[in-house]
């Protein structure tokens, strides 16, 4: 049996009353001479097909301002943000991650080289990504795989998924503190291509870490708590791509010469790199140096975050 097609015009009726003349369901159902669980079916089902859209407006919403003033005070292409979920550090990364995925949709074209570093807010870009053909595609792994865990790949891969484009994997360990191994890995034919093409990248997506105890890098056993802190005491801020800086976002050579990744200076020369972050313990002074380094042109991060980098920022 066919579906029923809605009754468009009738739908479109039974909305205007509701919401533009202000009339009650109990109303409209008398002068329709309808039922009033009828008429509370059609509002739903304007809603549904989108012949009605409800946008909310806050007029509280800093949102808007604080992005204004980090992207002028930093001089970046742009800056969104995003309302922080209180006491809810993960709902507020998801947050992030769906902002990112959605100006990524929003930039992409065809025929586009993307790097993709690794980070969990990176994670939360990939899982929001909606799923579409991009033509000649191609999303490159920009750092080697992260210890035991396989996350940094699995983030590059599902992206390269949900845009249907060519997946060019790094494969080699994310560090390698052995200088001959090093030389070998890096001399290597296969490798030297994958520098090549995340050489010729359009756009670039990366997290931003804190030289921190509670950093992922930590947490996935990447770096120990005493390299950090050892890290910290030579001035290290923050990270991109697994390659550290200092708070005036000068890379750290000693420790990113173990890192097997694109290098900071490499990323910069990028025309679209997109960091997106959120609030965690030494973020502020980690965004803040990533910044000062001029390695990011668009920022999506939160609002809380966000503040704390515009007011430590300022002061400096």
């Amino acid at each position: 049996m066919r579906k029923k097609a809605p009754d468009i015009p009738g739908l479109v009726e039974v909305a205007r009353l509701y919401y533009e003349s202000g009339l009650t369901q109990e109303m409209i159902a008398h002068a329709l001479k309808l039922s009033r669980p009828g008429i509370q079916r059609m509002i739903q089902a304007a809603r549904d097909l989108g012949i009605v859209t409800i946008t909310i407006t806050d007029p509280l919403d800093r949102t808007a301002e604080v992005g204004r003033r980090l992207q002028a005070t930093f001089g970046l292409d742009r800056v969104i943000v995003v309302p922080s979920v209180r006491g809810d550090a993960d709902a507020t990364k998801e947050r992030v991650g769906e902002a990112g995925a959605s100006y990524l949709d929003e930039i992409l074209e065809d025929a586009v080289t993307l790097g993709v570093a690794w980070g969990t807010t990176v994670r939360a870009v990939a899982r929001a990504l909606h799923s579409r053909r991009m033509k000649r595609l191609r999303v490159v792994q920009m750092v080697g795989e992260l210890g035991l865990a396989t996350e940094a790949s699995e983030t590059f891969r599902a992206i390269a998924d949900r845009l249907e484009g060519q997946a060019i994997a790094l494969p080699a360990p994310a560090m390698e503190k052995n200088p001959a191994i090093r030389r070998s890995i890096l001399q290597s034919a296969h490798i030297q291509e994958v520098f090549r093409i995340l050489r010729e990248a359009n756009i670039a997506l990366a997290g931003v870490g804190p030289v921190s105890s509670e950093a992922t890098i930590v947490k996935r056993g990447q770096v120990t708590e005493g390299v950090m802190r050892r890290l910290a005491k030579q001035g290290a801020a923050g990270e991109m791509n697994t390659k550290f800086f200092d708070t005036h976002g000068r890379p750290l050579p000693a420790m990113n010469a173990q890192i097997i990744g694109m290098e900071l200076e490499d990323i910069r020369r990028i025309p679209h790199v997109i960091a997106v972050v959120s609030d965690g313990p030494g973020k502020d002074v980690a965004v803040l140096g990533a910044l000062r380094g001029k390695y990011i042109n668009v920022l999506v991060i939160d609002e809380l975050l966000a503040n704390q980098v515009l007011a430590k920022g300022t002061r400096a």
